[in-house]
C-alpha cells in the first residue's frame, strides 16, 4: 500500500466513525438548542469545519451560520491576564520553572514585552504550579497597569474580530471543540458577556458553570465525568487526538488589524511536523471527512462503546498505526513550559 492510501485510510478508519458520532450529536443538540451560530475553535476545529461544510453541501445536516475561529489558551490567558477572574484558569495548570519561563510559554509574552515590565530578580523567581498560585499572583499584582498597557490593543482588535464573526452582545454561540474542560469556551463567555454553549467529546464534568453573571453551559457526546490518569483511555491518550485534529498553522499567538482596509492578520507560535508537512495530514483528515459523509448517507451509527474499543485498539498497539502516520505526532507543548511531546514515546509504543 504506498503512503498517500494508508494515510487516507487510516483517517476514514480511525477519525472516522468517532468524528461521525459526534457529528450526529452536534446536529441534533444544535437543533434543540438552537444557537446563534457555530463557533469551530482553533485548531481541533479546522477538520470539523470542512466537515461540518461537507454536510451541508450534501444536505445531510441542518445548516447553522458558522464560523472558524482562531482562539487558544495562551492568547486568551495573555489578554485577559490583568482580570484576576481569569487566574483561575490560567494558573491551574502544572508548571515548574521561572517567571519569566511561565510568562513567555504560557502567556506567549515576548522577552522584550516582559522586560519592561518586570525586574530581574521578579523574572527570576522560580515557582511550581498550581501549588505556589499565590506566588504568581503577587507577582501580577503589583504590575496590572503595566501589564494592561502591554495587552490593550490585542484585546481590542481581538473583540473587534469576534464581533466581525457575529458574536455580539445579544449572541449566543455553541462551540465545538474536543474538550475537556472548556477552558476557552468559559474565557469567551467572560471575554464577551454572554451565555455559551459548548459540545465536546469528552468532559471533566458537564453541566452549567456561571461566568461572571453569564452561563457556560458544557455537554460531551462521549464521556463524562473523567479526568486525566483517571483509566479513560481517550481522555488518557488524547495526545494521539490533538496531534491529528489540528491545522496548517501553529499555535494562535497574536492579532493585528490592517488601518487602511480592516482585514485581520493572524500571528502563529512554533510548528510541529504537523504543520511543516501539512500535505500529509491532509490526507488523513480527507480520509475522515470522507468517513463522515459516507455514514450520514448510509445512516451508519457507532455506539460509545464500539468508539472507545476502536480507540483503544489504536492508541495501545504501535502496529495498528501505519507507519507512515508516525512522523504525524508530535504536539507543541509550551503551555506547560515543554518542548514538542511525541505520544508514541510518551506513552512506550
Amino acid at each position: 500500500m504506498n503512503k498517500n492510501t494508508s494515510l487516507y485510510e487510516f483517517g476514514y478508519n480511525f477519525l472516522g466513525p468517532i468524528c461521525s458520532e459526534y457529528f450526529v450529536a452536534l446536529n441534533q443538540y444544535a437543533i434543540t438548542k438552537k444557537p446563534s451560530s457555530l463557533g469551530f475553535l482553533a485548531r481541533e476545529g479546522y477538520l470539523f469545519k470542512e466537515i461540518y461544510q461537507a454536510l451541508i453541501d450534501k444536505e445531510s445536516i441542518t445548516s447553522f451560520s458558522h464560523a472558524y475561529i482562531y482562539a487558544s489558551r495562551t492568547f486568551l490567558f495573555r489578554i485577559c491576564i490583568t482580570d484576576r477572574l481569569t487566574w483561575q484558569w490560567s494558573l491551574v495548570h502544572g508548571f515548574e520553572g521561572s517567571f519569566q519561563k511561565l510568562l513567555i510559554a504560557r502567556f506567549g509574552f515576548t522577552l522584550e514585552q516582559i522586560n519592561g515590565v518586570f525586574s530581574d530578580t521578579e523574572l527570576a523567581t522560580q515557582v511550581s504550579l498550581p501549588t505556589q498560585i499565590n506566588v504568581v499572583e503577587d507577582l501580577l499584582d503589583h504590575h496590572l497597569a503595566q501589564l494592561d498597557d502591554v495587552v490593550r490593543d490585542s484585546k481590542a482588535t481581538y473583540l473587534h474580530y469576534l464581533d466581525s464573526l457575529g458574536l455580539t452582545s445579544d449572541s449566543t454561540p455553541l462551540f465545538l471543540d474536543i474538550g475537556y474542560s472548556g477552558t476557552i469556551q468559559k474565557m469567551l463567555t467572560h471575554l464577551l458577556s454572554v451565555n455559551t454553549l459548548g459540545l465536546y467529546f469528552i468532559t471533566t464534568a458537564k453541566g452549567e458553570y456561571e461566568v461572571n453573571l453569564h452561563t457556560a453551559t458544557m455537554e460531551c457526546v462521549f464521556k463524562d465525568d473523567v479526568k486525566m490518569g483517571g483509566g479513560h483511555t481517550m481522555l488518557d491518550r488524547s495526545l494521539f487526538l490533538e496531534c491529528l485534529l489540528t491545522a496548517p498553522e501553529g499555535q494562535f499567538i497574536d492579532i493585528h488589524q490592517n488601518a487602511v482596509d480592516g482585514s485581520f492578520h493572524f500571528m502563529f507560535g512554533r510548528q510541529a511536523y504537523v504543520q511543516t508537512h501539512f500535505h500529509e495530514l491532509k490526507l488523513v483528515l480527507e480520509g475522515a471527512q470522507q468517513a463522515v459523509v459516507d455514514a450520514f448517507k448510509h445512516n451508519i451509527r457507532f455506539t460509545v462503546e464500539e468508539i472507545e474499543m476502536l480507540y483503544e485498539q489504536y492508541v495501545r498497539k504501535r502496529n495498528m498505526l501505519p507507519h507512515a502516520s508516525w512522523l504525524l505526532f508530535d504536539l507543541d507543548d509550551a503551555i506547560s513550559g515543554n518542548a514538542n511531546v511525541d505520544p508514541l514515546a510518551f506513552f512506550g509504543l
